[in-house]
């Protein structure tokens, strides 16, 4: 039992330990920022011609007459007026309002998707995942597929004497992650993790891959959500039920292989490194107050050496289950002097849903322990989405 609890609490320091350096980079009080926002101008141009004015000739007649020789004097004044052709080019400037209006108001929050009024709830995704964990090591690559629902569950408990207490089956929400390797390092078969809570709220069903709730796994746990999981890799199984949301006065119950973490662990850790490191990042929260229909950039700085650079372009749709989104590209880039830390990247999101679309990123670091300077990436795609109506 401590054997799988400490590698577990390992798994999830190995995440904490790469995402240190990001996390922290743009949310606190800046002292210089500014945003861009791009409206669109129309310049119209308006031809104007004066038709020319023709001809005019007038005649005046003088007549003098003498007694002795009659003379007949005639003068002829010709004027012409000129007629000039007059080009007027007049510049308008138009600001153009967009018809419609998004804003990424909930990202990485398991919250319904509104499109056009009406709810949904995602119940499956599924994604195309890479990461290389530092710029001398190969490319390792997952397909990650994560579903919910209901299921029915034994949960099971230990009383004080350590002797197993059968609480029956119980519906719960299960929330499904299935890791298929393309190229994994070790990791050569499906693995299959069922996490297990007794309300349908888990943020965890968002994320590619957290091992937050691995903090859930204890001896002494008596978390009333969270109801247990479940490990399936080959023909190893480990199995974890909390009766805590059940009954109370009972402690959790470990089954099953106690090992059958160990041969993959670095696979786990990869796949945590690369969310945590260059995907899960603190500005989505910045993008929250801006329309992101309308190409606009902006920049934050505290003067202290932490500096943020963003810009979010308006970029087609897609489709996913049979119903449209917008989509929008967006670039980051981030400088952490005093830490030595710098990251950038780019990608696609839709402001009508809670994750990513596509993102790939870099994050920069040094080693503490050698001083070497470090680069992971990590990229991922959405490759399918599954949304239920909900009333």
């Amino acid at each position: 039992m401590k054997k799988v609890t400490a590698l577990m609490l390992g798994l999830m320091i190995i995440g904490l330990v790469f995402a240190s350096g990001c996390m922290g980079g743009g949310k606190g009080e800046p002292t210089s920022s500014s945003v861009e926002t791009t409206s669109t101008q129309t310049t119209s141009t308006t031809e104007t011609t004066q038709s020319q004015t023709p001809t005019t000739t007038s005649a005046s007649h003088s007549e003098t007459t003498s007694t002795s020789t009659p003379t007949v004097t005639t003068t002829q004044t010709t004027t012409t007026q000129e007629s000039t052709t007059i080009t007027t080019t007049t510049a308008t400037s138009t600001t153009t309002t967009p018809t419609e209006e998004a804003y990424w108001s909930h990202p990485w929050e398991y919250v319904p998707v509104i499109v056009k009024g009406e709810k949904y709830l995602i119940t499956y995704y599924k994604y195309d995942y890479k990461i290389q964990p530092n710029q001398s090591a190969p490319v390792y690559e997952y397909i990650v597929e994560k579903s919910v629902g209901k299921a029915k569950v034994h949960i099971y408990g230990q009383d004080m004497t350590g002797s197993k207490v059968d609480l029956g089956e119980k519906e719960v929400y299960e929330y499904v992650t299935v890791v298929t390797p393309v190229k994994g390092a070790a990791l050569d078969d499906k693995l299959t993790f069922r996490i297990w809570f007794v309300s349908n709220k888990s943020e965890a069903f968002l994320y590619p891959w957290d091992v937050l709730w691995m903090t859930y796994i204890s001896p002494y746990s008596q978390n009333k959500d969270f109801a247990g999981m479940k490990f399936e890799y080959k023909n190893s199984e480990f199995l974890f039920t909390n009766p805590a949301p059940f009954r109370s006065g009972l402690f959790p119950y470990f089954g099953g292989d106690q090992n059958a973490f160990s041969d993959i662990s670095e696979d786990l850790g990869y796949l945590y490194m690369g969310w945590a490191a260059t995907l899960n990042f603190g500005i989505w929260y910045d993008w929250e107050d801006y329309n992101l229909l309308v190409p606009q950039k902006g920049t934050w700085s505290d003067m202290q050496g932490h500096n943020w650079e963003w810009s979010t372009t308006p970029d087609g749709s897609t489709e996913y289950s049979g119903i449209p989104f917008r989509l929008v590209s967006f670039s980051w880039k981030y400088q952490g002097t005093p830490e030595g830390v710098s990251m950038s990247g780019k990608g696609k999101v839709s402001p009508y849903l809670p994750l990513l679309i596509e993102g790939d990123g870099y994050y920069g670091y040094k080693d503490p322990k050698t001083g070497k300077s470090l680069t992971i990436y990590a990229y991922l795609k959405l490759e399918d989405l599954k949304l239920e109506k909900v009333s």
